[in-house]
């Protein structure tokens, strides 16, 4: 039982006694009554005078007519200030109301009443009264007074107050944290969730309350998870957000996504509950993934470049000694299959050749000269360089350039090169011919950045194809070296920049670039 709950039995036991004795009084003999009425009421006048606690007495109309010694103190007023006055002034103003309705209710048919309220101490302090209210009746059973026995439940009331508060604040982080919580009993069920976990796992809380936690996990991880669980509530112990254990959550529609799990336990009956803290970490998966994913590629383009570097000085000996040997097989009496053996040994060697620029590249490791450059004239330029051999093969250029793009600040080469290779790859999508469509903005969802997007009318990538397009070495084409998107992936990440592929089979493919402005 709460503190005020204790209280307020204790003041009504205090009155029912009350009642006991004066009911033992009303049932004597009229004459009895009548000679022990005087004594009787001086007795009783006494009796609430002498009292220690805070007790007074008071007519229908509000007017005091006995006060106790402990009340006269608790108010710091002589008992000439208190008798034959309403005890209206001693109560808080904002609880007046009340307290004015409280006794209006008093009567024969409700006979004792209970309330909470403030009153004004002696310095002016406004503290916090439990008082129980008594009917007195007269010898004809009518209402004649009212007893009122009050105790100071100001320090009861600031404890409530400081409850509410913390609960108030638990509850807004409850409801407010950028995890989801999920609260969980010793069988396994949600007892608890908040609107994070939701949004988590695409349920309505009326769903989560009550459903088994291994709804939220996948299938294959749920024995494992039932051990766990059991040894957690049998060892109960809290593990921090950076100790976190790293799972797979599994939402509504079945979508597996990965999660971080922080632990803590409250305790209770029935084992208490384990509160679990759930955050999402795909974005740190991705980014780690990523991150990575460039490590890979930058210890790789070092290597490609030291190769590269060896390679070239054999090859350019090998062209230089094969255009010499091919001169002089075009004149007698050198046979014509000698010809044709060094064309394809020249051949080979110039394919060589490029795959060494490729690796060169991809592995260079200094940025070219940086300059403050329009996006759109980096296309234009590009498109003189390789429009007439894109209409040779039946590829038609649609264009639309804003000549009003912020500048960004870039290596006009390497950017010409990245437009050049998305243009080629656009081409060898399209052996039949097709369209490519190259566009130049702002970006809306990055006020500032600098759009460039590069579509065509291809036969599309797979999911899986599309995956490994930044691989270096992965190609899809008979005679390709698999550096071409690799190197354009380098460039723009070296201008800051970032790159999105959509494509599906059949319907084409659109790479789109942003770069920051300069």
């Amino acid at each position: 039982m709460r503190d005020e709950d204790k209280t307020k039995e204790q003041l009504i036991a205090e009155l029912r006694e009350a009642r006991g004795q004066l009911g033992e009084f009303r049932s004597a003999a009229p004459e009895q009554r009548a000679s022990a009425d005087a004594a009787g009421r001086e007795a009783r006048h006494r009796a609430v005078t002498e009292d220690q606690r805070l007790v007074c007495r008071w007519r229908p109309d509000g007017i005091l007519t006995v006060v106790s010694d402990a009340y006269c103190r608790y108010f710091g007023k002589g008992r000439d200030e208190l008798i034959d006055r309403s005890f209206l002034p001693l109560v808080a103003e904002v609880d007046r109301p009340r307290v004015v309705e409280h006794v209006r209710g008093l009567g024969l048919h409700n006979p004792a009443g209970i309330l909470e309220h403030r009153v004004i101490g002696p310095r002016g302090q406004v503290r916090w009264h439990l008082r129980v209210d008594h009917v007195l009746t007269d010898e004809d059973g009518q209402p004649a007074e009212f007893e009122t026995v009050a105790r100071d439940i100001t320090e009861q009331q600031e404890l409530r107050a400081e409850l509410r508060t913390r609960e108030a604040s638990i509850r807004a982080f409850f409801e407010c944290a950028t995890e989801g919580i999920v609260a969980v009993n010793r069988d396994g069920q949600i007892v608890l969730a908040n609107p994070r976990a939701e949004a988590l796992f695409g349920y309505e809380r009326e769903e989560l309350v009550g459903l088994r936690v291994e709804a939220l996990i996948p299938d294959r991880v749920r024995p494992v998870h039932g051990q766990y669980q059991a040894d957690y509530f049998a060892r109960p112990r809290t593990r921090t957000m950076g100790l976190g254990l790293t799972l797979t959550g599994r939402r509504k529609d079945g979508a597996e996504f990965p999660i971080e799990i922080s632990l803590t336990h409250l305790p209770g009956e029935a084992g208490g509950l384990a509160m679990a803290f759930v955050t999402d970490i795909s974005e740190r998966v991705a980014h780690e993934h990523q991150m990575r994913h460039v490590e890979k590629l930058t210890a790789l383009g070092s290597l490609a470049a030291g190769i590269a570097h060896e390679l070239n000085n054999p090859i350019g000996i090998i062209l230089s000694r094969i255009e010499l040997m091919l001169m002089e097989a075009e004149e007698p009496p050198h046979a014509a299959e000698s010809v044709a053996d060094l064309q394809v040994l020249h051949r080979h060697a110039q394919r060589l050749g490029h795959i060494a620029q490729g690796l060169l590249s991809f592995g260079r490791q200094r940025q070219g000269g940086r300059q403050p450059l329009d996006l759109s004239v980096v296309v234009e330029d590009t498109l003189l360089l390789a429009g007439k051999q894109l209409s040779r093969e039946g590829i038609h250029v649609l264009t639309r350039l804003d000549a009003r793009l912020p500048r960004v600040l870039g290596d006009p080469t390497a950017l010409e090169q990245v437009v050049m290779n998305l243009l080629f790859n656009a081409r060898d999508a399209m052996p039949t011919g097709g369209t490519v469509e190259i566009e130049t903005s702002t970006e809306p969802a990055q006020p500032g950045f600098i759009r460039l997007v590069v579509s065509d009318t291809g036969h599309g990538m797979s999911p899986e194809i599309l995956a490994k397009v930044s691989e270096p070495f992965f190609t899809t084409k008979p005679s390709g070296s698999g550096l071409g998107l690799s190197v354009s992936y380098t460039i723009i990440r070296e201008h800051g920049g970032t790159v999105d592929v959509q494509s599906e089979p059949g319907r084409g493919t659109t790479f789109t670039l942003r770069f920051p402005p300069a």
